[in-house]
């Protein structure tokens, strides 16, 4: 395996993309949470890109635009732009023969969920802790929100709301993994239920009860990992054939 780092324009952006190559024909395309990077909550994106890499699997992390090392402010940045560039990354993976698995976190899993509702051809999902944003909203799109030390426009979740992230989920035709916390801060126990009802037969929930948003200790982050890598390795091989078991063996 090959650890790279480089910039590359993608749906018109200059973004900076962290790429493990083992030149397999299978690759995981992370897309990060809000106010987050690349790397993924506590480094994790980057231990489990590795463990991948070590099953002969590739990966692409990448820092949305306004995030991380990437160009532009994150008040300049939107959902449906998040959405547009996880798009882009994964149809050029897919032009080149690979079987594509997308991995997110927090509201990097909630646009990983509408992308592939989209994007049949992806061979699976991963999303942790995703947020589906069913709660009202009284805020313009114009509107200067601060939230974790950034600036962010209220178009951001305006967008997410109008995408219907709960019913992007119920049109996910690929395997799906999704981990969600019963102690989490960020989705509230209704956001919660909305996914869990909208899970299908070859989706799998894995309710972590006394567990935070992202902020899990090193063995808590060690144990989700495990069952992610475990789960993505066999949807990126054995599309049609994964079960719940699959996921938690």
């Amino acid at each position: 395996m090959v650890e790279t780092s480089e910039w590359r324009v993608v749906n018109g952006h200059r973004l900076f993309v962290a790429v493990h190559e083992t030149g397999g024909e299978d690759v995981v395309v992370f897309c990060h949470g809000f106010v987050s990077s690349s790397t993924g909550p506590q480094r994790a994106f980057v231990r489990v890109a590795r463990r991948l890499a070590d099953c002969g699997i590739s990966s692409l992390r990448f820092d949305q635009y306004g995030s991380g090392n990437s160009a532009g402010e994150y008040e300049e940045s939107s959902f449906t732009d998040w959405c547009a560039t996880i798009t882009e990354l994964v149809d050029a993976e897919l032009d080149r023969g690979r079987r594509v698995v997308l991995f997110g976190q927090s509201m990097g899993a909630s646009a990983a969920i509408v992308v592939a509702s989209q994007r049949p051809a992806v061979s699976g999902l991963v999303a942790w802790v995703p947020d589906p944003n069913t709660d009202p909203l009284d805020v313009g799109p114009d509107d200067l929100l601060e939230e974790a030390g950034q600036l962010v426009r209220g178009r951001y979740w305006l967008e997410a709301r109008e995408a219907d992230i709960a019913a992007c989920r119920r049109r996910v035709a690929c395997p799906a993994y999704v981990v969600q916390c019963t102690q989490d801060a960020l989705v509230d126990d209704a956001n919660r239920h909305a996914i869990e009802a909208a899970a299908r037969d070859h989706h799998v929930v894995d309710t972590w009860t006394g567990l935070p948003h992202s902020a899990w200790t090193h063995q808590q982050t060690d144990e989700v990992i495990e069952r992610s890598v475990t789960f993505a390795r066999t949807a990126s091989t054995a599309r049609t054939s994964v079960t719940p078991e699959d996921a938690t063996d």
